[in-house]
């Protein structure tokens, strides 16, 4: 409101000195054209008047050039709109179309419809993963560098996508080398870290797979349920590994992996055999003994104890009668004990003693391995009625484990 009253007194204002300049005179012009020759003549206040009149003439004419080029603009603004309107449904169709496993067409409608798209790197993307499940791969990479290309920064995404399409094709080298990459760029990502799992179970990458186990740990990859299963199989295979393995460093490359193990682990049956083993083929029978009885200790384990009456007679035989008979006053009727007592009572070749264990082990659970063991010692001992008893209860276990089968009359 002030601005308006403020340019119509300017108005009047110049109008007053106007008025006044034109009662003083009308004023002289003289424009002369550029050859020189020609010139015209009028009133000082003509030519500010056909001033003006050409400036008006001039403002409606861009004006006019204004309002008729607007209809152009806005008819492309039009078709823009449309194109992306078109795109966007053609997307949310070819989406639909690979939720309901219609590969061929979803991939036509997406890729067809990137380029309008207002997310390009979707519709590629989800192409690439249609043109996956066609079985098209050059396709599937085509599209996956074409995701690439469509957004700055989109590599994550793509690097992802791939993962997960290697994966499926079962392309473990390559999909390992693409988690490789992600786990780089984001170390802690929780889906890289699960996928990197997978694939190096799937390549029985049992080193590599040992040294993630605390980052899958750290960020709850798995269940501990699942985590502990998940250590005991790859420290199981480490094992192997090493064992299988002739380096002249074996037993000091096993100790240190033993030594590695979590707390929780060195109590599991099948990782303290599996160290035993190593130590048994290294001939370090006192560590073997001390393993077992430390492990003993922790838990009593039938496994455990049938491996202590199985150590060689080198791995202090009488040591080891005498510890076991202490733990029988604990346990009398532990029949894995009183077996294992036998057969370290047979190393040291106390006969008798070797019987009466065996005889009290058979009074609280029978077994064909029992029985023939017994058996073969009543043989040796030339009680040969015993012996054959022992033999036919032996034989009659395995029978009864023999599949279900006719047989001829007997004659």
């Amino acid at each position: 409101m002030i601005r308006r009253i403020l340019l119509l007194l300017g108005v009047l204002a110049l109008a007053a000195l106007a008025g006044q300049q034109l009662m003083k005179g009308t004023g002289y012009l003289l424009v002369v054209l550029p050859d020189g020759q020609t010139s015209i003549e009028m009133s000082f206040w003509t030519g500010l008047l056909l001033l003006i009149i050409s400036w008006l003439v001039a403002a409606w004419l861009l004006h006019l050039l204004g309002w008729l080029s607007h209809p152009l603009r806005g008819l492309k603004n039009r078709h823009q709109r449309f194109k992306s309107q078109r795109a966007l449904r053609a997307t949310v169709r070819g989406l639909l179309e690979l939720s309901q496993g219609r590969w061929r067409k979803a991939r036509k409608l997406l890729s067809r419809s990137a380029t309008d798209s207002g997310a390009p790197l979707i519709n590629y993307l989800a192409a690439a993963q249609a043109a996956h499940y066609e079985g098209k791969e050059e396709e599937t990479e085509r599209l996956l560098r074409a995701a690439e290309a469509s957004t700055p920064d989109a590599g994550l995404a793509v690097d992802f996508t791939q993962a997960r399409i290697q994966l499926d094709q079962g392309h473990y080298e390559q999909a390992l080398a693409t988690l490789v990459r992600l786990h780089q760029k984001v170390p802690n990502h929780p889906l890289v870290l699960r996928h990197l799992k997978d694939v190096h179970l799937a390549l029985a990458d049992w080193k590599p797979l040992m040294q993630l186990l605390p980052e899958l740990q750290r960020h709850h990859i798995c269940s501990p349920e699942e985590l502990t299963q998940l250590e005991r199989q790859v420290y199981l295979r480490r094992f192997d590994e090493l064992l299988r393995d002739q380096q002249q460093n074996q037993l000091a490359a096993v100790s240190e992996l033993w030594e590695s193990l979590p707390s929780r682990l060195k109590h599991e049956d099948d990782l303290v055999l599996a160290w035993l083993r190593v130590l048994l083929k290294h001939q370090d029978y006192s560590k073997a003994e001390q393993l077992l009885k430390r492990s003993l200790r922790d838990h009593w384990s039938a496994r455990l104890i049938e491996a202590y009456g199985l150590l060689p007679v080198e791995a202090e035989a009488r040591r080891r009668l005498l510890e076991a008979e202490k733990w029988l006053q604990e346990r009398p009727n532990d029949a894995a004990l009183l077996h294992a007592l036998a057969r370290i009572s047979q190393q040291l070749e106390l006969w008798g003693k070797a019987l009466e264990y065996y005889q009290a082990s058979y009074r609280q659970e029978a077994s064909n391995q029992l029985c023939a063991e017994m058996s073969r010692l009543y043989a040796a001992l030339g009680e040969e009625r015993q012996s054959r008893y022992f033999d036919q209860l032996a034989m009659q276990a395995v029978y009864r484990q023999l599949p279900d089968l006719p047989l001829p009359p007997r004659k």
